[in-house]
């Protein structure tokens, strides 16, 4: 069997193991993608720590915990009596500051009630009295049968105005996240969700580190054949274009800001809210193009041009033109053609684009990170945990990864279909 022939097989065979690895990646990342979303809309703030009818709950609860739990203890039972004859006390003298002022004002017969009340009416005598009145008033709400009464009366109160404060949060997509996993609340959707996101994790590493096997051997098989044997060179371009659309269609960034942990205590009982997410992105390379161009902006409609042309439009101009060139075994004469095959990679943004995300990514970290400990500053008398996590996904990673393979195939294009220098006889003398 010529060698030609099992180096052109197993070209062929790694191309499939790339383009197979690069659709189960594909499939994967929109799949975990999905789930992410839906943990994200899981964990809104909004229909936690700025929710009020979260608030309403746990207030309601808590009273309502307090009122059935309350009972006299002869250490609060002297508290309790001490405001209740203060109390008891202001609300006299001001009664009687009240009647004497409006008698006053009714002049001589006010004058007369006023001398009158304190004929008939010793207020000394009533006030000397209020410790024992508020003696009365702890024996009857300590009585079993009057407390419960209360108890049930201050809990329906509470119940009533509870049933009156609704928050204006739309909760219509958090809902449709809960029955599209068939789940009963949002604890039990996250559940369900987190171990399906580690799963697809895992086997896309799987997938990408296979691609990545294969496009390496794919090179150094290019790169050993040799110069009139192109099918290897050909099916490495052709993976290093299944790299590319990949990279294209899959996220690169996801942004992430969110209270890791935010506590505080209530009437003595602490309240909790974990993992509530502050914002959320996760976008690719097309959708940002599309998003600049949505936008309207002439200003970002042109980043936008120039963000497609150097990421989309020249890397496969490039990629097709070379593959027709060593199909033709021959350079294009055309000027375009060949300005991109043999100088495009002179002016190519690619390499660009990549470390632009990267220093965009960094530079994000590093505000998120500062706003994030700016709110944790402010905020003194409740414990505020706050976390960060963006972080670079799969499309940068398969962008990056077709720079590097792309700039290998243009070293070997370019060898592949470099005219041999004719040697000019030497003359005799």
């Amino acid at each position: 069997m010529p060698r030609s022939f099992f180096r052109n097989t197993t070209a062929v065979f790694l191309l499939c193991t790339v383009v197979f690895a690069a659709v189960r990646a594909y499939h994967i990342g929109v799949e975990r993608r999905s789930l992410r979303a839906d943990a994200m809309e899981l964990s809104q703030v909004t229909y936690g720590l700025f929710d009020p009818s979260e608030w309403k709950v746990i207030v309601s609860d808590i009273l309502e915990k307090n009122v059935a739990e309350f009972h006299l203890t002869p250490e609060n039972r002297e508290q309790a009596r001490k405001h209740i004859v203060t109390l008891m006390t202001d609300l006299l003298n001001e009664v009687e500051k009240v009647m004497q002022d409006r008698n006053k004002q009714k002049g001589f017969g006010g004058l007369v009630k006023n001398v009158m009340m304190d004929i008939l009416v010793d207020v000394d005598d009533i006030r000397s009295g209020i410790p024992k009145y508020a003696d009365l008033m702890l024996d009857y709400v300590n009585d079993p049968a009057n407390k419960q009464e209360m108890q049930t009366f201050i809990i329906d109160q509470l119940n009533a105005l509870g049933e009156k404060t609704e928050g204006l949060v739309d909760r219509s997509a958090l809902n449709e996240v809960i029955a599209r996993h068939g789940a009963s609340d949002r604890a039990s959707a996250m559940a369900l969700i987190e171990p399906r996101i580690q799963r697809l994790k895992a086997e896309e590493t799987r997938y990408l580190a296979l691609m990545g096997i294969a496009c390496l051997v794919l090179f150094v098989l290019a790169a050993t054949s040799p110069k009139q044997q192109t099918v290897p060179l050909i099916t490495t371009i052709l993976a290093s274009l299944a790299v590319l659309v990949a990279g294209l269609f899959l996220p690169m960034i996801d942004i992430e800001a969110s209270i890791a942990e935010f506590s505080l205590t209530l009437i003595g009982e602490p309240i909790t809210f974990t993992d509530q997410v502050l914002f959320y992105q996760s976008k690719s390379i097309l959708e940002v193009v599309q998003v600049l161009f949505k936008d309207g902006d002439a200003a970002l409609m042109v980043v936008a041009i120039l963000v497609f042309s150097f990421s989309v439009l020249i890397p496969v101009s490039k990629l097709v033109l070379s593959m027709i060139a060593l199909v033709r075994r021959r350079a294009p004469r055309a000027k375009l053609p060949y300005f991109l095959i043999f100088q495009a990679g002179k002016w190519s943004m690619a390499d660009v684009l990549v470390v632009a995300i990267f220093m965009a990514f960094i530079g994000f970290n590093g505000v998120v990170n500062n706003q994030l400990a700016v709110l944790r500053e402010y905020v003194s008398s409740v414990h505020v945990l706050t976390t960060n996590n963006s972080s670079l996904e799969v499309g940068f990673y398969l962008f990056t990864g077709y720079c590097l393979l792309g700039l290998a195939c243009s070293v070997l294009v370019q060898r592949a279909l470099a005219e041999p220098v004719q040697k000019v006889p030497a003359q005799s003398a």
